[in-house]
């Protein structure tokens, strides 16, 4: 048994950028598909203005009228091996040290839940031990409305754990934003597009320059 002691009784975690480095490396994947398939410019401004929003909504507002959504993001898909997702360095080991605790952990992201789910598996995470995981595919809000934590908050408080014994862990003010507006605690990871000051500005009241230094704000 683990001589830690959690914090929390339950950690949500978002993914991209969070758990795994992924703006840019999908950037990269987004020019390419773009000047590959439609001979499209797509600049990393056009993305950085789209990036955390469901996964459709980005496609559509940065390709524009090219294609159907779907076949879009067919013609996306189709390079993802050209573009995998890398671990942020000892994440897999960090959540199994909270799950070991007894915290439950869980992930709200703005991916589909389908490749969100792949990822994890591919990279190593624990993802059978998680509590739940909840891509844009499975809810009709989406960041920074912080609507899009009531299923799993009433998921967990079906078990006894409020909101008072809650994190969210994210990279990103949408993140910070919707966590405090569920009434969440939020702490902040300045791995994504956003600096620590520019978390801070949007309230977020701890920010860590990598998930590493997360344990010593979750155990005690």
């Amino acid at each position: 048994m683990s001589a830690d002691q959690p914090k929390y009784k339950a950690v949500i975690f978002d993914f991209d950028d969070t758990l795994v480095k992924s703006h840019v490396l999908k950037w990269a994947h987004h020019k390419e598909a773009a000047k590959r398939f439609y001979n499209l410019d797509i600049t990393d401004e056009d993305i950085r203005k789209e990036w955390g929003k469901p996964f459709p909504v980005l496609v559509r507002n940065t390709y524009g009228n090219v294609g159907s959504v779907e076949s879009i993001v067919k013609n996306i898909r189709s390079l993802d091996n050209e573009f995998l997702k890398e671990i942020q360095e000892d994440a897999p080991d960090i959540l199994t040290r909270f799950l070991d605790t007894g915290i439950k952990i869980s992930i709200v992201s703005a991916a589909d839940a389908k490749y969100v789910n792949e990822d994890l598996l591919r990279l190593g995470f624990p993802l059978e031990r998680f509590f739940m995981v909840q891509g844009c595919d499975d809810t009709n809000v989406h960041k920074p409305d912080p609507r899009v934590f009531d299923h799993m908050l009433e998921k967990f408080a079906s078990i006894g754990i409020e909101k008072k014994d809650i994190v969210y862990v994210g990279d990103s003010v949408d993140d910070s934003e919707a966590a405090q507006g569920a009434g969440i605690d939020f702490i902040g990871i300045a791995t994504g597009i956003f600096n620590a000051d520019e978390l801070k500005k949007k309230g977020a009241p701890i920010v860590l320059s990598h998930i590493r230094e997360l344990p010593g704000h979750i155990l005690i």
